[in-house]
């Protein structure tokens, strides 16, 4: 796919000729913005001051293949393979999600509600880590925690374990599958554990867009409609048994069922539980407090 000149405002037009039609306008010009930041160096600023400027051609290069793949439906954040998350710098490829701003209020939900172990020597586990967002953004708030991170993807382990070394975090990986209950002997217990696990219904795939049915892991976002609950059930079966008296359990959800998430909850033993929204005002976050019995203590 041939850009027409060198000039910016012409290549910026040729991103809007060619992707109009795929994404909104408004995302197309956060493309172009990303882009340039990424190849040249330049902020927002700069870009719109140097409509006549030659772009030079090593750059010209990878702006035609960035085209051509976004024509193809390639998230840009797997073009570049990296993207933010609440200001951590992370790789990401095929192999994993691209971390959401609702898995960002996650991570703020539960930084503020224990704020008070800040600093204090706990363990937290994460389930179904994919890029590794969730275990590396705790640690940089929970410094003295002993992080754990597992997934079922040995392919999603590796990306996590170089996201954790390029942020200077150590956090201790394991492949595991959270559904076999025979590997759950391999883990001791934890002050808190956390997930973010598939949630998408297979029947609501046709409603999503082609960045995300045709790139990102499908292990990572569906479930049966059979069964939307089936990775809730055994997180809370395994938290039930790993989870210290009055550790907590966080989770993000599917916004149709947070009625049901809260039921299943309380069924194992958890008590105070919430269902909390997002920022769209969807249910979107489930949270309780595990309090052991006292012939389990």
């Amino acid at each position: 796919m041939a850009l027409t000149s060198k000039l910016v405002k012409n290549v910026i037009g040729d991103f809007d000729d060619t992707l109009k039609g795929i994404y909104p306008a408004t995302e197309i010009r956060q493309f172009v913005y990303i882009l340039f930041e990424e190849y040249l160096g330049w902020q927002r600023t700069k870009l719109h001051l140097s409509p006549d400027a030659e772009i030079p051609d090593h750059a010209m290069n990878l702006f035609t293949m960035a085209l051509s793949e976004l024509v193809k439906g390639k998230p840009v954040q797997y073009i570049l393979n990296k993207t933010w998350f609440d200001g951590i710098r992370l790789k990401v490829d095929e192999h994993v999600l691209i971390p959401r701003p609702e898995t960002g209020e996650l991570c703020s939900n539960i930084k503020s509600d224990q704020s008070r172990n800040m600093n204090r020597h706990i363990s937290i586990l994460d389930i179904g880590t994919g890029s590794g967002c969730i275990a590396i953004d705790l640690k940089k708030y929970f410094s003295l925690a002993q992080i754990t991170a597992v997934d079922c993807s040995a392919d999603a382990l590796d990306i996590a374990a170089e996201n954790a070394r390029a942020n200077d975090c150590t956090v201790f990986f394991k492949q595991a599958d959270i559904l076999d209950q025979l590997q759950w002997t391999m883990f001791g217990n934890f002050n808190l554990i956390v997930s973010n696990p598939p949630y998408v219904l297979d029947s609501e795939k046709t409603a999503m867009q082609r960045n995300v049915t045709e790139f990102e892991p499908d292990q990572a976002l569906y479930v049966r409609d059979q069964d939307p609950l089936v990775f809730y059930r055994a997180i809370c079966g395994f938290a039930a048994s790993h989870l210290v008296s009055q550790g907590s359990l966080y989770v993000e959800i599917n916004e149709k069922f947070g009625r049901e998430v809260s039921e299943l909850f309380s069924s194992f033993g958890f008590k105070e539980v919430r269902i909390m929204v997002d920022f769209f005002g969807k249910e979107r976050f489930v949270a309780g407090t595990f309090e052991a019995s006292p012939a389990a203590s």
